[in-house]
């Protein structure tokens, strides 16, 4: 078990969320869809359950007021941008139970708050001088990116046509690309640091088959492509972000 296994929770689920919205908002998922609500529940609760994480790293509950006195401590802009990213998703889950789907200027909005939150996370560990490993410049791009493509995973599996559309394809295949890079680099740092490489190059092996698997989408038109995808995207970036919590350990 990892030291800083309550902001691995914090940082893969709320990220999750933040990068669904962040690609929905450049994707709209399908307005026909069954249970349009479904998808903003979902990102609530995993707000809710990164929240709970976000307080246990704490200590204790209370502490978080004791945060919010001082913004410019990394946790504090956390919580700040994700009450509003979580109120956004609120609204959207509202707007969708009652009209069947949500004014474009609000899923606008909730993307950006989305990207905002992943910038975030990933800034207030660039600050940790206490932990080296985690100050290079390839942290943001870690977290941003890693967000995105477990975003592009959840909103295939919201809407299962995404995958048909060439825009979503070329861009989903483009961000594990990138999100690929972006664990190469940190294993070179972390390698160059004493730690192990391997965990950022199976995360990477993972991401990189996420975008293959997007690529493949359209061509086999299998039910089980959108699931799969998913899955990659996401079991690619927590190996990764496991790794690079794993610094803290030693």
């Amino acid at each position: 078990m990892i030291s800083e296994f309550s902001l691995f929770v914090f940082t893969t689920l709320a990220g999750a969320a933040a990068g669904g919205y962040a690609v929905r908002a450049a994707f709209p998922l399908d307005a026909q869809r069954r249970r349009p609500w479904l998808f903003a529940c979902v990102c609530l609760v995993l707000l809710a359950v990164s929240g709970v994480a976000l307080l246990a790293h704490l200590g204790h509950p209370e502490r978080v007021l004791l945060a919010f006195r001082n913004f410019g401590a990394g946790i504090a802009q956390e919580g700040a941008v994700t009450l509003l990213f979580g109120a956004a998703v609120v609204a959207d889950l509202v707007f969708c139970a009652a009209r069947g789907a949500s004014p474009r200027w609000l899923d606008v909005v909730a993307g950006v708050l989305g990207l905002v939150l992943a910038c975030v996370m990933g800034l207030a560990y660039v600050a940790n001088v206490g932990t080296p490993a985690w100050t290079g410049a390839g942290t943001v791009p870690l977290f941003v990116l890693g967000d995105v493509l477990m975003g592009a995973g959840l909103c295939a599996v919201f809407d299962r046509a995404a995958l048909a559309g060439k825009a979503f394809r070329v861009c989903a295949a483009i961000v594990a690309v990138l999100a690929c890079a972006s664990m190469a680099a940190m294993a070179v740092r972390f390698a160059g640091l004493g730690f192990s490489a391997v965990p950022f190059a199976v995360g990477a092996a993972v991401a990189l088959g996420a975008g293959a698997l997007a690529l493949a989408g359209a061509r086999s038109g299998k039910a089980w492509m959108p699931g799969a995808f998913c899955a990659c995207a996401v079991v690619g970036v927590a190996v990764a972000r496991w790794a690079f919590y794993a610094a803290a350990v030693l």
